[in-house]
């Protein structure tokens, strides 16, 4: 006797935790713990040392098993068809009523590319590896782009999958295409993985006509960027 919006909302809550905790371990690549001792107080701590590389690097696995492998929202696929609002009045503030699920699945993924690619975080990595991080820009770059493009290089690149790998490639292109705000090792990190990415793409083969579709669209995108004739 009750309507849907019970189930869209407790869904709306389990997805705010689940952007809360991609943030927060998105936060450990590129980290510096601070510890703000003072002289002499013996904490046996320095005022920065980074996040060990073992644990960076952990983060990184987890984002790619948990926020950006192409199953990585398969158990949600069951509520879809019940995430109805609840109608109020004649209409709904001008939008449809249907939910927006590419939308909320690329939320959470977003809020993980995003943090690792801000130029304050790329710059502390490299910053960084002047007193002990061996987690370069051009690995954390090269591991993201493993861990978006190639799980699915060899079939179909599904919805989700399909709005991660533009919105990646939109990002390094931007960052390579920046006029301030990232660093010269950012930008070559950066130029040398869109073309890894490029070499991934140029040999997939594709199954069906909206991967192919897809594909193409990226390279074309990538070719403008590095100039490629």
């Amino acid at each position: 006797g009750e309507s849907y919006a019970g189930v869209r909302g407790r869904y709306n809550m389990l997805n705010f935790e689940r952007r809360g905790m991609t943030q927060g371990v998105a936060n450990y690549i590129g980290g510096v713990y601070v510890d703000r001792s003072m002289i002499g107080q013996n904490t046996g701590s320095k005022p920065f040392t980074i996040v060990p590389v073992s644990y960076q690097k952990k983060a990184m696995d987890l984002l790619v098993k948990h926020v950006f492998a192409p199953n990585a929202y398969d158990a949600d696929a069951q509520l879809f068809q019940y995430l109805q609002l609840q109608r109020r009045g004649y209409g709904f503030f001008g939008n449809t009523e249907d939910p927006k699920l590419q939308s909320i699945v690329l939320s959470n993924q977003m809020i993980a590319i995003q943090s690792i690619l801000n130029s304050v975080t790329l710059a502390r990595i490299n910053n960084s590896s002047l007193y002990g991080n061996t987690y370069s820009v051009a690995d954390v770059m090269t591991d993201l782009a493993n861990g978006i493009f190639k799980s699915d290089i060899t079939g179909a690149v599904n919805l989700y999958r399909q709005n991660l790998q533009t919105e990646f490639v939109k990002g390094a292109i931007n960052i390579m295409e920046a006029k301030t705000g990232y660093d010269n090792a950012s930008k070559s990190a950066t130029y040398n993985t869109l073309r890894k990415i490029r070499v991934m793409l140029a040999t997939a083969v594709s199954p069906n006509e909206q991967t192919k579709a897809h594909r193409s669209m990226l390279l074309f995108m990538i070719d403008k960027a590095l100039a490629v004739k």
